[in-house]
């Protein structure tokens, strides 16, 4: 076996759709995340007959006081193999490389898996189970390989009519990406926040998300609006055989018109156009949670159907451990973020 930094992107990407892996570990997110100044490294494994076996994209993400760590968001992605803990052997060995240049604290993943296979685990080779969440541990996924009137009738009553309502009260839907509508959805990312109380991502970081997916046919802006007033978007993006529904806002006026509800439609619709199988619709809250902060959002989203889909959760590999330490405490005193 061999690993490399990956510099095609076609391979990188067709190994990544083989498996289907998230967007967030495409070629085009990183060079989503070099456009807001992270600096980003790709590897790829392959066998020694030059079949690919598992490929990462990695990011640097800063700290206070100068330092940083790694992130690999969703990954590494890693083919069914006998050679499991080889392959991760691998990995590390590469990551070798990147500290002694770089001098991040720790390394962070979040694979896309449910489980691994049976006598392999994470903590064997250095990781820890960390409790707090970048990519959503628990999502929810809806199977798009099936006829519109099925996805409708898998819905439930409540959710149906409010897209029936919506249509009928003449909710305008439209796509695009360019930068007037982000604009539009950056206003109604400012209201839900003050509505909901959560930090979000600067007004820099969705226009170069929807310009470098966008550009690529990775992600579509759609935006539902009543009245010519914008009342409800969605940033969608595309990667191989799935869909998934990155970040979403509405407005607390004209509630009434159900706007909310005829964007994800038009967002399901969208990704079953693009031959997409799957449509994920990000994080909710685990089954049976109780005062849970996603509760809302997650009625709303299994209210369109679909299948509770559980990962593994995040874990870290401690590269300095007097600083990851310090992390830990910070972090627990809710000083870093």
């Amino acid at each position: 076996m061999q690993i490399f930094e990956a510099n095609n992107p076609k391979q990188f990407n067709d190994f990544l759709i083989s498996q289907n892996a998230s967007v967030l570990q495409s070629w085009q997110w990183g060079e989503f995340q070099k456009r807001i100044g992270r600096k980003v490294w790709r590897v790829l494994l392959s066998s020694n007959t030059g079949k690919d076996l598992a490929a990462a994209t990695i990011v640097r993400m800063p700290l206070p006081r100068g330092k940083s760590y790694l992130y690999c968001p969703r990954g590494p992605v890693i083919a069914a193999s006998p050679h499991l803990a080889k392959i991760w052997q691998l990995f590390l060995d590469k990551l070798s490389d990147l500290t002694v240049t770089e001098k991040p604290i720790f390394l962070r993943i979040d694979p896309s898996v449910e489980s691994y296979s049976e006598g392999f685990r994470l903590e064997d080779i250095g990781f820890q189970k960390v409790a707090w969440e970048i990519q959503p541990k628990t999502t929810q996924c809806l199977n798009l390989k099936v006829s519109e009137a099925d996805l409708l009738h898998a819905m439930k009553p409540k959710t149906r009519y409010n897209i029936n309502l919506a249509q009928r009260k003449g909710v305008v839907v439209e796509h695009g990406n360019d930068g007037k509508k982000t604009k539009l959805f950056w206003e109604l990312v400012k209201e839900t926040v003050q509505r909901d109380s959560f930090s979000p991502h600067p007004y820099i970081y969705y226009l170069n998300l929807i310009e470098v997916l966008g550009k690529s046919g990775s992600a579509e802006l759609i935006l539902a609006s009543y009245q010519n007033r914008p009342l409800a978007g969605a940033i969608v993006a595309f990667f191989g055989s799935s869909a998934i529904y990155l970040h979403g806002a509405s407005s607390d006026r004209l509630r009434s018109a159900m706007a909310p509800y005829l964007v994800q439609w038009e967002s399901i619709l969208e990704s079953k156009k693009r031959g997409c199988a799957i449509y994920d619709f990000g994080g909710t809250a685990p089954e049976g949670a109780v005062n849970h902060p996603w509760l809302g959002i997650t009625r709303f989203k299994k209210g369109f159907g679909g299948q509770e889909v559980n990962f593994i959760g995040a874990y870290d590999l401690p590269l300095d451990k007097k600083w990851y330490w310090l992390y830990k405490v910070a972090r627990g005193l809710n000083r870093i973020i």
